[in-house]
């Protein structure tokens, strides 16, 4: 890894204090107003500190900053096997099989056993929840009322907010174009413990 400007280095402290603080990376705007500087600048300064090997930039996206290894969240981190998507819209087939991993601060995952799933759809932007995110999820079969939790029915996933009703369950969107799914028949795969959020 190459040595960083000292410039340099108060970007990549910013990037890593905004995402403990934060549930996303910030974006090359929030950087460039942070420092005073134009968003050409800002990019530059983004790009420089990736090709040294700290931060990784994913393309096309508005939050795609990853921090790389000891620099993410000032901590250590974990591996977590990314098994597939799930929907946050309309239930979707999640294949549980074993697709990559991805890299955690370890305090978002505790002593627990976790996975992760890709989100897909927009029923819990409410829930600063979006397309496209990075489910971590903590591996149990029981949820409390209002928990945001991973539910399988037959064979599609779905991540919503959970309710025990009386005779059923309801699993709630946090989007007012998406409606409740009202089901008996459902079971637990984990409880969200954290988004990651690549731009």
């Amino acid at each position: 890894m190459k040595m960083l400007t000292e410039r340099q280095k108060e970007v990549l402290d910013f990037i890593e204090h905004y995402i403990d603080t934060h549930p996303s990376p910030p974006t090359i705007r929030e950087i460039a107003d942070h420092f005073t500087m134009s968003v050409k600048g800002a990019y530059d300064h983004i790009k420089a500190i990736e090709r040294k090997g700290c931060i990784r930039v994913g393309e096309n996206r508005s939050r795609a900053i990853e921090l790389i290894g000891r620099q993410a969240g000032h901590g250590p981190t974990v591996e977590v096997p990314l098994l597939g998507e799930v929907a946050a819209g309309k239930p979707i087939f999640a294949e549980e099989n074993f697709d990559s991993t991805v890299h955690v601060p370890s305090s978002m995952t505790g002593n627990t056993r976790c996975f992760a799933l890709r989100v897909r759809g927009d029923s819990m932007i409410n829930a600063g929840i979006l397309d496209g995110d990075v489910a971590v999820i903590e591996q149990r079969s029981v949820a409390s009322n209002g928990e945001i939790v991973v539910a399988m029915m037959e064979d599609s996933v779905t991540l919503k907010r959970f309710f025990r009703e009386k005779g059923r369950i309801r699993l709630s969107p946090e989007n007012p174009e998406h409606s409740p799914i009202f089901t008996q028949d459902v079971r637990i795969l984990g409880k969200l413990r954290g988004i990651v959020r690549t731009y």
